[in-house]
């Protein structure tokens, strides 16, 4: 990303966080007849926090710059809740005529009570398992699915251990991994990853928006002394199924389609093949050259109600297992947390796919 492209993005992304700000104090002003003192500054202050943050993340290491960081996280995902909770307010008031104190009180404590319980559950990690069947699979095969882990200033290397162990635990013949294995909170190092070398089955990773952020090169020299396998537009076979790994959308040139990629790679399409794209999209393109399953990530299943419904906006696909054409997607709500480490109607998950025949 360019350098004007980042302060416009840095700019925009500012303006939204403090008009959400605004909007809340303008609500407590009017429901509770209160003022703060210099209420202009602490709003522009509060709304740069998560900024600010990232900017010290990036520069500097340390204990003080994490606490700095997940304080300003945090609080970015309270606004987001809260915010949500005046908007129901409001939406309440067309019905209702004058102001409500104690219902706006019930509401806000509502969205304080919210962020209380997605900060808790922002640190859980839970398992999923599915079954899908698949045409030519001579034997069964067990997945681990892991993508947007996240690793960074909020969740380190014991986060990573966690995941390790869980997936272990498991005991999959494969673990395919779809992208942001970075969180672009801190500067990215060999070490951080180093826990991956203990996973106990082949791995697999493909690239998503957040390593095109980082710089691919700079991703590609982090991650080449790991056993971890990197699968940059790629095919291998491993348990007899044929695994791609494609870059995300975002690395990828605008006139260049996954139909055109798929074309020029050399896959036999009467064996069982798993596509790994990080952003659920181009699924048709899959299908059209027989790809079975189809492993993705990117939406965090919105992470935090109510984006999860501005998700589907955007994309059709967002969460958990499709089928059409006896073809499957399977899109990951993500096994770690971006921004705010808060989940509220989403969770923090490994998944694991149990391939079976379909003649078993």
């Amino acid at each position: 990303m360019k350098i004007w492209q980042r302060l416009l993005f840095l700019t925009v992304f500012w303006s939204i966080l403090f008009l959400l700000h605004a909007l809340i104090y303008l609500a407590l002003v009017r429901v509770y007849d209160v003022n703060v003192p210099h209420a202009l500054l602490w709003l522009l202050a509060l709304s740069f926090s998560f900024i600010l943050a990232n900017i010290l993340g990036r520069s500097f290491d340390g204990k003080v710059v994490d606490v700095v960081y997940f304080i300003a996280a945090s609080w970015l995902g309270v606004v987001f809740i809260l915010f949500s909770s005046v908007v129901f307010y409001e939406i309440i008031g067309i019905f209702i005529p004058g102001e409500s104190t104690p219902l706006f009180t019930i509401l806000f404590s509502g969205g304080v009570l919210s962020s209380l319980y997605a900060l808790i559950n922002g640190r859980r990690l839970v398992t999923r398992k599915l079954s899908v069947r698949i045409n030519n699979l001579k034997e069964p095969v067990r997945i681990v699915h892991l993508s947007d882990v996240h690793i960074g200033t909020v969740h380190q290397i014991k986060f990573l251990k966690e995941v390790v162990q869980k997936t272990n635990e498991l005991k999959p013949d494969l673990v395919l991994m779809t992208g942001d294995l970075f969180d672009g909170s801190e500067p990215i190092h060999e070490e951080m990853l180093r826990p991956l070398d203990d996973l106990h089955a082949p791995t697999y990773f493909s690239t998503g928006n957040h390593e095109e952020y980082e710089g691919l090169q700079n991703v590609y020299k982090t991650i080449q002394n790991l056993k971890m396998k990197l699968l940059d537009s790629k095919v291998i076979s491993e348990k007899n199924i044929q695994i791609i790994g494609v870059n995300d959308r975002q690395s990828i040139p605008r006139d260049v389609t996954l139909d055109s990629i798929l074309d020029r790679m050399n896959f036999d399409k009467e064996k069982p093949t798993i596509l790994m794209y990080h952003t659920p999209v181009e699924w048709d393109a899959a299908r059209k050259h027989d790809v079975d399953l189809m492993l993705s990530g990117h939406t965090h299943n919105g992470q935090i109600y109510p984006f999860n419904l501005l998700v589907r906006l955007q994309l059709k696909y967002i969460n958990g297992l499709y089928k059409k054409d006896g073809k499957f997607l399977y899109v990951s709500p993500g096994t770690g947390t971006w921004g705010p480490p808060m989940r509220l109607g989403s969770r923090n998950q490994v998944t694991v796919l149990d391939l079976t025949p379909v003649s078993s």
